[in-house]
């Protein structure tokens, strides 16, 4: 599946999504030798660095999978208080 990660500051950076799981993502991003985990922390997806990103979209041949992806991800949401 094909992902757009949103950086603070709004730079955009197209990656490749590899796995996916409720408070994790693995991405590979076109010129980087090794593949990148975001997690979800407090609500946010977060870097290895520490960062916090957004997902800009994700896009797949399956609509099926998107949905997986998203409920997975919104799963590991805490609820509104």
């Amino acid at each position: 599946m094909y992902t757009i990660i949103v950086l603070p500051g709004g730079r955009q950076l197209d990656a490749l999504l590899l796995s996916a799981a409720p408070a994790r993502l693995r991405v590979v991003i076109p010129g980087r030798s090794d593949t990148t985990e975001l997690q979800r922390i407090e609500g946010k997806w977060t870097s290895e660095n520490g960062i916090a990103v957004e997902l800009g979209a994700i896009i797949a041949g399956d609509a099926a999978d998107v949905t997986r992806v998203l409920a997975n991800s919104c799963r590991s949401m805490p609820a509104a208080v």
